[in-house]
């Protein structure tokens, strides 16, 4: 029997491209996608896909809480993350989330496919040296690139990567269901906790990070 995969990511292209690469599989099967979290959330409660295959960069919603809500309305799911950032950035916090799973863009296809399996199985996919790590207590080895990502809450990151996409105060509060106030004062504790003088320096790493 097929497993049955999902894939959520807000780049057409990507999907097809992971599509052409799955179909053709005899263990595997694509049942359903989208290029929004809401719409992912609506059919993959109907569906019930096995694997949920989803980048952590979205447009309408963080990945991470993202991961987070898919594990506390279908626990017995897996989750791949398949995504541009660096492992050693952010496969912690994923696996954290509780996904199964990582795999960056632009590993070959055997990988993917790999890393596909061994989720679907209820394994878990990370590299060697940073399941290491996290069993050893030390963390991921980002250098400073990695700085956001071990420094900042889950909510901090999510506001600290809507900064550097665009959005102001008033947007970023719309979209998270806080007040504009809520948001300023996240800001503050990020400018702190990264050492950023002022708004203008937040504004700039915070482009920085997104276009890593």
């Amino acid at each position: 029997m097929k497993s049955k995969i999902y894939i959520l990511d807000d780049h057409p292209i990507v999907i097809e491209g992971l599509k052409k690469l799955i179909d053709p599989q005899e263990d595997l099967q694509v049942i359903g996608s989208a290029e929004d979290a809401n719409t992912a959330l609506q059919q993959i409660a109907k569906l019930k896909p096995e694997v949920v295959v989803l980048d952590i960069t979205l447009k309408d919603r963080s990945g991470v809480d993202l991961i987070k809500k898919l594990k506390a309305s279908h626990p017995g799911m897996q989750i791949l993350v398949y995504s541009m950032h660096d492992e050693n950035v952010y496969a912690e916090r994923c696996l954290r989330a509780g996904a199964m799973g990582y795999v960056m863009k632009g590993e070959p296809s055997p990988r993917v496919l790999q890393g596909l399996r061994q989720v679907a199985q209820g394994s878990f996919f990370f590299s060697a040296s940073l399941l290491g790590s996290i069993v050893s207590g030390g963390g991921p080895r980002g250098g400073s690139r990695g700085e956001p990502a071990r420094m900042l809450s889950d909510r901090q990151l999510e506001i600290f990567e809507m900064v550097g996409r665009g959005f102001d105060s008033h947007s970023i509060a719309e979209k998270l269901t806080l007040s504009a106030k809520t948001v300023d004062a996240h800001k503050a504790n990020i400018r702190q906790k990264l050492g950023l003088a002022s708004a203008r320096e937040l504004l700039m790493e915070a482009v920085r990070w997104v276009e890593k």
